[in-house]
Parts: structure tokens; sequence; C-alpha cells
């Protein structure tokens, strides 16, 4: 009797877990509604000169970025405390710049705060990358507790843009 060729099983895919759905459905759904508010904030031109070596992959970044000048924020790990200014911000991220080297040693979560802004929350942020300057530490971070209130924060700072 011949041999019939063993049978392969097929490969088995795993349905996506409900949240990553449901996080891809929202992000479709704000890039829909709020994108094209946000879409005139960043310059696409090519020839302009970033601020910053990090800057160079904003063309990669899934959310808008608002710049905001002059805003100084405070920032602590719960042991040494400084002074930053805000170079971007976007719905669920910072980017501070003009830090102390000795800050952000270590993968602990930093405090964001301002004293003389109050529309600015108190943030928990968790640093995702961070480069050295002359001028400072620029860092970028993943804003830990977003809530209502940075939300609108973001939305009225995007709107003083197209004002």
């Amino acid at each position: 009797m011949p041999s019939s060729p063993p049978k392969r099983p097929l490969p088995i895919v795993a349905p996506q877990p409900p949240f990553k759905r449901l996080l891809r459905a929202v992000q479709r759904h704000w890039a829909n509604s709020a994108g094209a508010l946000f879409s005139r904030s960043v310059p696409a031109s090519a020839d302009s000169e970033p601020s910053h070596p990090a800057a160079k992959s904003r063309d990669k970044r899934r959310q808008p970025r608002i710049q905001l000048a002059n805003t100084s924020v405070h920032v602590t790990d719960g042991c040494l405390f400084a002074t930053a200014q805000i170079d971007n911000i976007s719905p669920s991220g910072i980017c501070l710049c003009k830090l102390p080297e000795q800050l952000y040693r270590s993968q602990v979560p930093l405090t964001v705060f301002s004293n003389d802004n109050p529309a600015i929350p108190v943030l928990h942020i968790e640093p995702r990358w961070e480069t050295t300057e002359w001028a400072g530490k620029t860092i970028g971070a993943a804003i830990l507790n977003t809530s209502d209130a940075w939300r609108l924060f973001f939305v009225r700072a995007a709107g003083q843009l197209e004002a």
C-alpha cells in the first residue's frame, strides 16, 4: 500500500485580544474625528530644522504634537527636583527639555506640575527616550494618568495655535 503524505495541521490564528481591538478602533475614530483639527499644528515641510535630534522622527509619530513656547514646569522623581521647559505635547505624551542630567537615572515614573499655570494638571509620566545636549537633557515620556483636565489643556493649546 502506498503511504499518503502526512497531513499538516492548519495554523491556528489566535484572535486579537478585545482590548487591543478596542484600542485600535478608538485610535481610528480619534484620527477621523479630531485628527484633521490637529494636522495643521505640526508643519510637514521636510526642510524645517528640528529642535533636537529626536524630533527627526516626527513623521513616524501616531499622534499630533503641539509645540509650546515658554512653558516651564517642575519635575521630580521623588528625590531630585528640577525645572524644565515643555517642548511639545500630545494627547498621551509630553516632551520636556532643559532638564539636568542627574534627573531620570532609573526607570521610576516622574511627576510633572506647574505652579504658574493652573491649567496644567499634575502628571505622572514614564520616560521613553532621552537625549543629552549642551543645553541639558531632553526626554520624551508617556503620560500615565491622562485625565479630562489634560485633554482639555491639550485642546486649548491646539486652539491657541489656530487663532
